[in-house]
Parts: C-alpha cells; sequence; structure tokens
C-alpha cells in the first residue's frame, strides 16, 4: 500500500480510516457515560468545556483530510467540491432548501406562539442530556454558533466526503453512504439512544442532499444554517412570555 496515492486508498488514507471508524467510536462509547452526566448537571462551565473540545477535536480529524488530500494530488470533486448541473444534482440542492424553509418555519412558530413555546420547553425540560447541551448565556450562543459551523464544515467533509469516498472504492455507493451514516450516527451516542433515530433522519437526509447533488457545498450550508437556527429556536422557546 502507497504511502500517498491520487487513485488508491493510502496509508495515510487507512491511518485517517481508522481514525474515524474505529478511534472515534471507542472514544464516544468510553466517555459517554461522563458527557451526558456533565451536561445534565448543567454545571458552571460545562457548555463551553463541551463546544471548545468537540471544536479542536472535529478540525484535528477533518483538516488533516484536507492535507492528505492535495498531498495526494486527487480530483477535489472527488470530494465533493465541486458543483454538478442536471436534474439530479438540482434535485439535491431543492431537498436542501426544503429542509431549510421546514426549520424556518419551525422557528416563525416558535416565535409567533407562546403555546409553542411552552410546548418546546416541557419537550426540552424532558431531556437533561439535550437541555444542558443547548447554549444559554449570550457567550455560550457565540461558542455555539462556531460550533455549528465548525461540525457543518468538518462533519460533512469527515462522514459525507471522505468516508463515502474510502467505503464507495470496495462498497456500491448507497451501501458506502449507509455505512458511513452509521458511523455518524454511533457518533452521536452522547444525546441518548431515544435521541438517534432522529440523528440518524437528519443524518440520512444530509448524505442524500450530497449524494443526489454530487456536491459537498449544500451539505454544509444546510447542515450550519439547521445548527445555528436550531439553537436560536430553543432560546426563543426558552423565553418569558411577550
Amino acid at each position: 500500500m502507497p504511502f500517498l496515492s491520487a487513485e488508491s486508498l493510502s496509508l495515510v488514507d487507512s491511518f485517517m480510516l481508522a481514525v474515524i471508524v474505529i478511534g472515534l467510536p471507542l472514544e464516544t462509547l468510553l466517555t459517554v457515560k461522563k458527557t451526558r452526566a456533565d451536561l445534565a448537571s448543567n454545571a458552571p462551565g460545562v457548555r463551553v468545556k463541551h463546544y471548545t473540545s468537540t471544536i479542536m477535536l472535529l478540525w484535528a480529524v477533518g483538516l488533516p483530510i484536507l492535507v492528505i488530500w492535495a498531498a495526494s494530488g486527487r480530483d477535489w470533486g472527488a470530494l465533493g467540491f465541486q458543483i454538478e448541473t442536471g436534474v439530479l444534482p438540482l434535485s439535491g440542492w431543492l431537498l436542501a432548501a426544503l429542509m431549510m424553509a421546514y426549520f424556518i418555519y419551525q422557528f416563525l412558530l416558535v416565535s409567533a406562539s407562546e403555546k409553542v413555546r411552552v410546548q418546546f420547553r416541557e419537550g426540552l425540560a424532558k431531556d437533561a442530556v439535550m437541555s444542558g447541551f443547548m447554549p444559554q448565556a449570550p457567550e455560550e450562543r457565540h461558542l455555539y454558533n462556531l460550533l455549528s459551523m465548525t461540525a457543518g464544515i468538518n462533519e460533512e467533509i469527515i462522514f459525507r466526503g471522505f468516508l463515502i469516498w474510502a467505503f464507495g472504492l470496495y462498497l456500491p455507493l448507497w451501501a458506502a453512504a449507509l455505512a458511513a451514516l452509521i458511523v455518524f450516527t454511533v457518533l452521536h451516542l452522547y444525546q441518548g439512544f431515544k435521541n438517534l433515530p432522529a440523528v440518524f433522519l437528519m443524518g440520512g437526509a444530509v448524505t442524500l442532499i450530497f449524494v443526489l447533488s454530487g456536491s459537498i457545498w449544500p451539505a454544509i450550508a444546510v447542515h450550519i444554517f439547521v445548527d445555528i437556527l436550531n439553537g436560536r429556536t430553543i432560546s426563543r422557546a426558552r423565553a418569558l412570555p411577550t
């Protein structure tokens, strides 16, 4: 196996693949109880600590992939950094737009109705981990937005671009996409088993956007947009009655 290769899986690719498929899930399984307990505790500084460590981890995995790709002399389009034309790619962009529209509608609904805000608050209160994860103080919201942008860029590079490319060297496209989606879902185990179906569905929708469009750009855009807007929606839901 070559150290670097423009066409096939190289030694450094295999190392990154092992980090993503074995190392990250193992780290998640070993730390999930502590992470959930920390977030559920709502202790001062716990969100800042979690946001900061996650941002650093995502860049520590995503950036080397870009460096390896450049050093290997590969076509950036194979990682998804391209814009394709045609009916099928357009359907991927349209799906991204529809997802954004849905979350805008949800935000407007929460903003307009105290009844809906109460329902959101009550639902969030039932999930101590996710309630503890979402930002509350202004400085937390700024860092959360940075986390959203970091996740939108790096998770798409890692789980949509790189993993689907790597798995796709040995599997059909649909199987490669599904395998990457499963790894992505497992790494959100800290959110609790009951939230994993929602993670799988959301990740699946973004995976479909990537596959249909043949581009990582709409996947990055919708990922960042939805994460940031969800933070804003929950902040509105937590607001006092107007």
